[in-house]
């Protein structure tokens, strides 16, 4: 007795459920590299910097996990016409660095306080076609793709300290390599992050994105699923599909945005209740999801050996992190944060930007100017929505009432901290201390 045949349509839903998927967590971090670009330059033209002038608050919505410690400098590099020459002064006794991601949110290089560059120049900043000359020992970076972002982070210590850090930003300069190359524009559609629900306008533009910015060789394996799903990267178009087809997709771009969402626990190594990634971030290679989670809820992320971000969302307990409720984060003395640069711990509501509050302080650290030490060294400090007793020097205020989630910055994190030795204390609910 021959068995009865799976229906088509439900096969065909089915499989582009599975596909899309895949194709979703793989796409998304280049989606949000192109919305980030788009709001970027409806504000500041390509191959120019946008400094920020004042320290990041709860306006701020470029991108998710901003951080309060420095002032940034973005730039996005169109090199489709040549290389972009970028000068930066010599820079003594304060942290600083520019960091280059590729189109799909890997890191692929550093000038720095950490690097042997670290004293300043003029570097040369390559996309994938040129063919031209390059003087010897002139600094080269050179881009997988003839689109990068650069995002370039100088320390600042608080208000009074402003004047000093517009003047190394004013120095920052971006030019042509070459004067009588002539710009042309780059095409993108519009972006809105409200067609990410709908497969065929978000896959469609997932396609010409990726004709604009290949694939790169570790993908390769991946790409077949892609093209099941109707992906002509190639041609930068989406294959027109039948209705099953559209059916799995749907489902799909709905169930990966609930994957991405509510994996942020299940990547990484959690140590008493804190998110911790000890590799892989920023340098993904075909980790796809964790790739996606970054993207989503902090994109732009270092590489381990520059900063760690170790993520709270959940107290000691495992409980979600509430602002209706009273925390403490208890330090001994030999047990704070183990780095070489400067360390502080932001605040973040549900949508991962910073949360308005009475004091206008949005992280707190090392460098804040008041903390206050325990007689035995040791550190405590107050995460709640009302400011605690004579405690207010120590006061991270957090939301009165909706889920929160703290990140702490390692700045330049010593040995014991990229190999997992170090152990971060968990968040205490007040009344358990």
């Amino acid at each position: 007795m021959e068995k009865p045949m799976v229906p088509v349509k439900k096969y065909q839903s089915n499989l582009a459920y599975s596909s899309g998927i895949q194709a979703y967590l793989y796409s998304q971090p280049l989606m949000k590299m192109a919305t980030i670009m788009q709001k970027h330059t409806s504000h500041t033209p390509l191959n120019k910097f946008n400094h920020h002038r004042d320290l990041v608050d709860h306006t701020f919505s470029e991108f998710v996990s901003p951080n309060n410690d420095t002032l940034y400098s973005f730039a996005w590099l169109d090199l489709t016409n040549g290389p972009i020459e970028l000068s930066i002064p010599a820079i003594k006794n304060r942290y600083f660095t520019f960091q280059f991601l590729d189109m799909y949110t890997n890191v692929y290089g550093y000038i720095g306080a950490r690097m042997e560059n670290k004293n300043g120049g003029t570097f040369l900043i390559i996309g994938t076609d040129y063919k031209g000359s390059i003087p010897k020992n002139r600094d080269v970076i050179k881009s997988p793709h003839n689109m990068t972002w650069v995002i370039g982070r100088t320390l600042i210590d608080g208000p009074k300290d402003l004047n000093a850090v517009h003047d190394l930003q004013d120095q920052y300069l971006l030019k042509p390599y070459k004067k009588n190359e002539k710009k042309t524009p780059t095409y993108l559609p519009y972006l809105s992050e409200s067609e990410y629900k709908d497969p065929k306008k978000y896959f469609s533009n997932v396609a010409h994105l990726m004709k604009m910015y290949p694939p790169l060789p570790e993908d390769r394996a991946l790409l077949p699923q892609l093209e099941q799903v109707g992906i002509d990267y190639k041609n930068g178009t989406m294959k027109d599909s039948n209705s099953a087809t559209m059916d799995g997709l749907k489902r799909a771009v709905m169930d990966a945005e609930e994957i991405i969402l509510n994996s942020r626990n299940d990547v990484g190594h959690l140590v008493n209740n804190w998110t911790i990634h000890y590799e892989n971030i920023g340098e993904f290679n075909e980790h796809y999801l964790f790739r996606a989670i970054t993207a989503q809820f902090g994109i732009g992320a270092n590489l381990t050996q520059e900063a760690m971000y170790p993520r709270a969302l959940l107290d000691s307990k495992g409980r979600p992190l509430m602002g209706e409720n009273k925390y403490v984060l208890h330090f001994e003395k030999d047990e704070l944060p183990k780095v070489n640069s400067f360390w502080s711990l932001s605040m973040y509501g549900a949508n991962q930007l910073f949360v308005r509050n009475p004091i206008d302080r949005f992280s707190i650290g090392d460098r804040t100017e008041g903390l206050t030490y325990n007689e035995d060294g040791s550190l405590d400090i107050y995460i709640q929505g009302s400011s605690p007793v004579r405690k207010e020097s120590n006061w991270l205020p957090s939301p009165t009432s909706e889920k929160f989630n703290v990140v702490l910055r390692m700045y330049l994190p010593k040995q014991e901290v990229t190999n997992g030795t170090y152990k971060l204390p968990g968040i205490k609910k007040v009344n358990e201390c």
